[in-house]
């Protein structure tokens, strides 16, 4: 097993166990024991709880009436309030980079861009993923606004959550998404901000689409489990 650094053991932790919720090694809805967790690592549970706690700032899991902590569950409820909320904060964020992009801004979202295009042409969901994440970051940077920017990076983790969670049907969609970032980076190259706005909300829809198509699936599929 791997040894944790003795210095950070909460945002370590934190970063591993992030990374398996986003990864549907935990899944939706899931109970986290402290304990487990303490003795897979070897450490005590003080740095388990303090991560779990920046994991729940992070939306990633929610505490129960018990008081223990589960994976936050992917419902529909969830999917369309957490687009209806990136909704609000990344048209702001897309219209003022069309207004404040810099040469750097611009050249960072071309390299992210260039991911994309990469990740279309080779059905690569991974790189898919990684460059929507980059390209989004450098946008909230872009923006000049550190409060939506702070929101906004509380959020990244879901979003990659969610976003990982279709990986069975996403690439079918990858063609139209990144028909619309490539948009996205003309509009704010050429600082039209409504445009740009639009473009995200454009995107925003397509991937609640299917998120909710995909809560649809899992659930058939497990109740047709549950009645074999």
């Amino acid at each position: 097993m791997e040894q944790l650094a003795r210095n950070n053991l909460s945002d370590q932790l934190a970063h591993i166990i992030g990374d398996q919720i986003i990864r549907n090694e935990l899944k939706s809805g899931e109970i986290i024991y402290e304990n487990k967790i303490s003795k897979e690592w070897g450490v005590s549970r003080s740095p388990v709880r303090d991560a779990l706690r920046m994991l729940e700032k992070n939306r990633l899991v929610e505490r129960t009436a018990s008081g223990s902590y589960m994976v936050t569950e992917l419902t529909p409820e969830y999917i369309l309030n957490f687009y209806d909320t990136v909704n609000i904060i990344y048209q702001y964020a897309f219209a003022k980079a069309a207004e404040n992009a810099t040469e750097s801004d611009l050249k960072g979202l071309k390299t992210a861009l260039d991911k994309l295009e990469k990740s279309l042409s080779e059905r690569d969901f991974e790189i898919y993923l990684k460059g929507v994440t980059e390209y989004g970051k450098i946008i909230l940077k872009a923006a000049r606004n550190p409060i939506v920017e702070t929101i906004a990076m509380e959020l990244m983790p879901s979003a990659e959550r969610i976003q990982y969670s279709t990986l069975t049907i996403l690439p079918d969609y990858l063609e139209n998404i990144v028909d619309l970032i490539r948009n996205s980076y003309h509009h704010i190259m050429n600082g039209k901000s409504e445009l740009a706005a639009r473009d995200f909300g454009d995107f925003a829809e397509t991937h609640k689409e299917i998120n909710l198509e995909n809560v649809v699936r899992r659930k058939s599929r497990a109740e047709s489990f549950a009645s074999e």
